[in-house]
């Protein structure tokens, strides 16, 4: 097997891809830039390749699903929008990268899992997972912290909150199922707070990662000042949030499954199976809410068909308009 490695973080937003992609960085894997700034949602910075967003965004674009996709099928809509010209791009950035050890972060990654395997693997790279997790209620309650208080999202809180759940169990689900068989590590947003050294141990040990230093408790290290308790800013629990209780308990049992894989090794053929069940409970879940919103979906349609008309018919007339100058003034 190859000795240059990929590690892809992946996971859902807000679960502390971000922090996890920064310890390693200061361990001595590469995580290439430039970066996406730090803001208010992550003043630590999010150490995440721009690169790999906007290749990512490009794709959900042509698909047309929500980077953070509450519908399962939005995997195979993502994989029919990858073009011969988006793999010969991913292609020519990984054989831009030097490192033995590469590391990618960016959740968008829980549709693109197999995408980059095989690319890696053409690279010459075998591929890790570490997928983080963050119990569903605190990444909504961050979500509505940090991002509909905004106010450019045009949902209520309970239909924002409803939403981000939805795209937490999806995106949970497969990006469980992707990396299935792989080798893989889920980790607690919690542990890694609590105790980086023995995350960071576990993640060697099991992935066949190296540092550059040591992971002795008495040696000062720069991720001491990185990892902080305090990045834990948003502390929600269910009894905070108004969620459908079939769908809570969809996500309170994935969390729970996941929790399982995380303590095995990342391999738990029970807590595996549980979530395949799981998934269709899920989908029949989201047919049963799309059959009952049809009529206003029909109707989003109709208004949509109909503004792309006049938008069409108000251009054809300035057109017209301006042909018409154009021939006044050739005379």
């Amino acid at each position: 097997m190859s000795d240059r490695i990929l590690v892809l973080i992946t996971g859902t937003g807000r679960s502390g891809t971000s922090t996890m992609s920064g310890t390693l960085h200061h361990l001595g894997l590469s995580v290439p830039g430039p970066y996406l700034g730090a803001n208010r949602s992550n003043p630590k910075g999010f150490f995440e390749s721009m690169w790999a967003v906007q290749f990512h965004k490009r794709i959900h674009k042509r698909a047309r699903v929500n980077d953070f996709d509450a519908r399962l099928d939005a995997l195979d809509r993502v994989r029919e929008a990858t073009t011969d010209e988006s793999i010969a791009e991913l292609d020519e950035w990984l054989a831009g990268q030097d490192a033995e050890q590469l590391v990618v972060k960016d959740p968008r990654t829980v549709w693109h899992q197999r995408l980059w395997a095989d690319r890696a693997a053409q690279a010459g790279r075998s591929i890790r997972y570490v997928s983080m997790l963050r119990h569903p209620a605190e990444v909504i309650g961050s979500r509505v912290t940090y991002y509909l208080s905004r106010g450019n999202i045009d949902l209520s809180e309970r239909a924002y909150t409803i939403s981000n759940v939805g795209r937490w169990v999806s995106a949970s689900l497969v990006n469980e199922r992707e990396t299935r068989g792989e080798r893989r590590a889920f980790v607690r947003y919690a542990d890694l707070l609590d105790d980086w050294r023995s995350v960071a141990g576990m993640l060697r040990d099991d992935l066949g990662l190296s540092y550059d230093t040591s992971l002795d408790p008495h040696t000062p290290h720069p991720v001491d000042d990185f990892v902080e308790p305090e990045l834990r800013r948003v502390r929600v629990t269910w009894y905070d949030l108004d969620v459908p209780d079939e769908l809570q308990a969809i996500a309170q049992a994935t969390w729970d499954n996941l929790g399982l894989l995380a303590d095995n090794a990342g391999a738990a053929e029970d807590a595996s199976a549980a979530l395949d069940v799981l998934a269709q409970r899920y989908d029949r879940l989201l047919d049963d809410s799309q059959a009952l919103a049809y009529d206003a979906i029909y109707a989003a349609g109709a208004e949509g068909r109909a503004e792309g008309a006049r938008t069409a018919r108000r251009k054809l007339k300035e057109r017209a308009r301006e042909r018409k100058r154009a021939r006044e003034q050739a005379d």
